[in-house]
C-alpha cells in the first residue's frame, strides 16, 4: 500500500496537471526537486482564474483571481476597470460604485484534511485619495456543514502594498466537504472609487 506521503504527492501532482503543467504522475520519484519547486512557487491555471501552491508544511492553498469572481457590474467600464499585473492576471478596479457586491465559491474537497483554513480578500487602494479608503463592508462565508459566518470590516488603507481582509475561518473536516461560498458587499451613501481586487486567498490560518 502506498504511504500517506506518496498519496499526498500524487494528489498534488494531480493539481499541477489540472492547472496545465507538463508533469508525469510519477515524476516526484525521478525529479522531486522540480516538482517541489513547482508546488512551492505555485502555478496559475490556464484560464487565469485560479492559482495553486503548497505552503512550508505541505498544505494545499488556492487563490481565486478577480476574473474568477462574480463582481456586479464588472462588465461595465463606467463602474469597473480591468487591470493586468506583471504575471498577466487580471485585477478589478472600482471606477465608481455605490453598490459593491463580490461573490465567489470553491469546492473544499481540494483542501488538505484537518487543517484550519482562512478565506481572505487580497486588496489595495489605487491611490492615497481613493474614496473607498476606510469604508466598512459586510463579509460573508457559507460552509458545506451548514454554518454561516458574517461580519463587518474596514477596507485596507494602503495603496503601496496588498493587504488581506479576512472573511472567516474553518477547519477542513469531512463535514465541510462540498461547495463553500463567500462574499463582500456594501451600499454606500455616495459614489466611491479606487478599490482594487486581486484575488481571494484560501490558505492555512
Amino acid at each position: 500500500m502506498a504511504q500517506p506521503w506518496a498519496m499526498s504527492k500524487y494528489r498534488q501532482i494531480g493539481f499541477l496537471m489540472e492547472a496545465g503543467q507538463d508533469v508525469d504522475p510519477n515524476e516526484y520519484l525521478t525529479n522531486p526537486t522540480r516538482i517541489n519547486n513547482l508546488l512551492r512557487e505555485g502555478v496559475d491555471y490556464k484560464d487565469k482564474k485560479k492559482r495553486y501552491w503548497i505552503d512550508d508544511q505541505d498544505r494545499d492553498c488556492f487563490a481565486i483571481y478577480a476574473k474568477g469572481l462574480n463582481i456586479t457590474n464588472s462588465d461595465r467600464p463606467v463602474y469597473w476597470q480591468w487591470l493586468t499585473d506583471s504575471d498577466g492576471n487580471e485585477m478589478a478596479k472600482v471606477v465608481k460604485t455605490r453598490w459593491l457586491e463580490v461573490r465567489g465559491s470553491f469546492w473544499t474537497m481540494n483542501l488538505s484534511p484537518n487543517v484550519l483554513y482562512k478565506v481572505a480578500f487580497k486588496l489595495k487602494m489605487a491611490t492615497s485619495s481613493s474614496t473607498m479608503l476606510g469604508q466598512t463592508v459586510n463579509l460573508k462565508l457559507s460552509l458545506p456543514n451548514g454554518t454561516y459566518q458574517e461580519k463587518q470590516a474596514i477596507l485596507p488603507g494602503s495603496h503601496d502594498f496588498w493587504e488581506e481582509l479576512e472573511v472567516g475561518q474553518f477547519t477542513m473536516t469531512a463535514q465541510n466537504v462540498g461547495k463553500m461560498e463567500f462574499g463582500m458587499e456594501q451600499l454606500f451613501g455616495r459614489w466611491r472609487d479606487g478599490l482594487i481586487i486581486k484575488s481571494v486567498q484560501i490558505k492555512a490560518a
